[in-house]
């Protein structure tokens, strides 16, 4: 069931006021950032992302609190027990290693403080999530109806199955990369080539979104770009059949060692821009790899991980099951990352 369609978004966004819709996802994330216009809108100018987070959040009432070690989450727990949030006294429990974030209501904030308090886990690697995770809990305070604002604690988990977190998820990327803001900075970067390209992304990163993970802010610049252009994220995987195979119970028991199935190196997710959806630019999702393409010698490359390389190629060379894409020429930027390879496509 895609999401819009959900029984429990639909009730988000009726509780919200939201009647008349034809899509509850798209109303709730409108609705959202319809708030963050007004909100801006009385506040002036604003001149990048970070700045954006501070003037919605504080016009929220809320505040954020980062835990980056051990010593942080007891001098939190501690500040706010003293004053009487008893919560806190759990807070070393609460933000383990599954958990992004939590958000809770003071129940004895002074009028003049915040009212709500999010404690950010910054630990580890988690300190690249911290950006996206202040806007995900910005959007629970926008997608919460104010009979619900009287919750004392909500905790927000690294994987979000709950449907509720889902939808949270999409607001917040809508203004973790707010179009008003990032979509002119965009344009100013990409205006000699005319396409995205990871040099771009990286100093979109160091200026109007400092803090952004490179994986966060090349997903929001994405969507963005004005050009046909498309982020393939490849990495080992299987056919769904040989997945369905794989994961049964019968392989588990009677697996059988000469069936030989090995996970190729394929699309895992694709991402168009609006211009590649309207013009019919595509990767289809779980797509092989062709070995002829930079993304394959990338992924095989051992000698130059994290360095970015290009060439032009044909999406003729991508198969499927009933033959082959389209002719088009396009041009294919690629870095390796970890265990995966980001590809930047565009049509020529």
């Amino acid at each position: 069931m895609k999401l819009k369609d959900s029984p429990i978004v639909i009730k988000i966004a009726d509780d919200l006021g939201l009647k008349r819709h034809h899509n509850a996802e798209r109303a709730i994330r409108n609705y959202c950032l319809r708030k963050v216009k007004s909100i801006t809108t009385a506040f002036g100018e604003i001149k990048d992302l970070n700045q954006l987070l501070n003037v919605v959040s504080s016009h929220l009432q809320m505040k954020f609190e980062e835990v980056r070690d051990d010593e942080d989450l007891s001098r939190i727990a501690h500040k706010y027990t003293e004053k009487g949030e008893l919560i806190f006294s759990n807070l070393h429990r609460e933000l383990d290693n599954e958990t992004d974030g939590i958000l809770v209501r003071l129940n004895h904030a002074k009028p003049w403080e915040p009212k709500y308090v999010a404690v950010i886990n910054c630990r580890g690697n988690k300190v690249w999530r911290a950006y996206f995770s202040k806007w995900h809990e910005v959007g629970h305070l926008l997608t919460t109806p104010p009979t619900q604002m009287t919750f004392q604690f909500r905790r927000t988990p690294v994987f979000k199955k709950a449907l509720e977190e889902q939808i949270v998820d999409r607001v917040a990327g809508d203004l973790a990369f707010y179009e008003k803001i990032f979509s002119p900075a965009l344009e100013r970067e990409i205006a000699q080539d005319n396409r995205l390209s990871f040099s771009a992304v990286e100093s979109l990163r160091m200026t109007v979104c400092d803090g952004a993970s490179r994986e966060a802010t090349l997903r929001g610049a994405i969507r963005q770009a004005p050009a046909p252009q498309l982020l393939v994220i490849a990495g080992l995987g299987y056919k769904k059949s040989e997945e369905r195979l794989v994961n049964s119970r019968q392989m588990g028991l009677f697996a059988d060692k000469n069936l030989n199935i090995e996970p190729k190196l394929r699309a895992l997710e694709v991402i168009p821009s609006q211009k590649a959806a309207d013009t019919g630019l595509r990767i289809h999702k779980n797509m092989r790899i062709p070995e002829e393409s930079i993304i394959f010698k990338v992924y095989e490359d051992l000698t130059n991980i994290g360095e970015t390389q290009s060439e032009c190629e044909n999406l003729s060379l991508w198969e499927h099951s009933k033959g082959r894409l389209n002719d088009a020429k396009v041009i294919v930027e690629a870095k390796k990352s970890g265990d995966k390879v980001f590809a930047l496509v565009c049509k020529v």
